[in-house]
């Protein structure tokens, strides 16, 4: 997938969003997905990666952050590590960029887990402390029963905060907050809707971003983006053959389940 060059957006992260879906001010759903998702990049490929929590939150001793992202957002970085744009405190209390690099490979082997079908990845990361992170909790990853018993259907407003063409909503690295609406009916069983559509418009870097909804006072992923939907038309005539690709805005989601044993399959290897 092609990227656009770095561009930097000098607005502010914020969250004026959201009176319909998300809570506002000191109880923010959206900034809590925020403030779980990154940008990952190493040269010229950059996608969106997101914390999860595993492990008992009263046992400290147990607990470990997990990125989870698009498979094909690590496939495509060649090299042995990768860059995570974290943020941390800095002078005067505000959040300023953190770059931290993370090993991706050991020799040719991948330090990561791929889901055998579907196009998720998982990998252990060590955050360093100062870090300001808010991960999403595994219990925050929607499970088979969100969509079986309709807390997610057609039609329903989500959010995704993400990295479109390497763009940053500030200088301190924070991730754009997009919303759209689940576009395919139905949803189950899950075997016949493994990756749905969701009506956004997807541009390259949002890979491996969070379909966020809202459950009371937070965030829950109901699905990772792993692709744009386009037409495809191809015309000939004597002298010339050309393949145009036209975007659909429409992004090609993963359902969270699949997350979900991405994440079990790490945790016990």
């Amino acid at each position: 997938m092609l990227h656009l060059p770095p561009v930097v957006c000098l607005v502010p992260a914020a969250l004026s969003i959201l009176a319909s879906g998300f809570a506002a001010a000191e109880d923010s759903p959206a900034e809590d997905a925020l403030r779980a998702t990154f940008r990952i990049n190493k040269g010229a490929s950059s996608g969106t990666g997101f914390i999860v929590a595993v492990g008992d939150r009263t046992a400290p001793a147990t607990r470990r952050h997990v990125l989870v992202t698009a498979a094909h957002a690590f496939e495509n970085m060649k090299a042995a590590d990768c860059t995570i744009v974290l943020r941390a405190q800095g002078k005067g209390g505000a959040l300023v960029r953190k770059e931290i690099t993370v090993p991706i490979r050991e020799g040719q082997k991948p330090l990561w887990v791929r889901h055998p079908e579907m196009d998720v990845a998982a990998i252990f990361v060590a955050v360093p402390d100062g870090v300001d992170l808010k991960p999403f909790e595994y219990r925050q990853l929607a499970d088979a029963s969100w969509a079986a018993d309709r807390k997610i259907r057609v039609g329903q407003k989500v959010y995704i905060p993400c990295f479109p063409a390497r763009l940053e909503a500030n200088p301190a690295g924070w991730p754009i907050l997009r919303s759209g609406s689940i576009a395919t009916h139905p949803l189950t069983p899950l075997a016949a809707a493994k990756t749905i559509l969701v009506d956004y418009p997807e541009f390259g870097g949002d890979s491996g971003a969070p379909v966020v909804t809202c459950d009371g006072k937070e965030p829950v992923v109901v699905g990772l983006v792993a692709a744009m939907q386009r037409q495809t038309d191809k015309s000939t005539t004597p002298f010339e053959e050309r393949t145009v690709h036209t975007p659909l805005g429409l992004a090609i989601v993963v359902q969270s389940p699949f997350l979900r044993e991405t994440v079990d399959l790490l945790v016990k290897k």
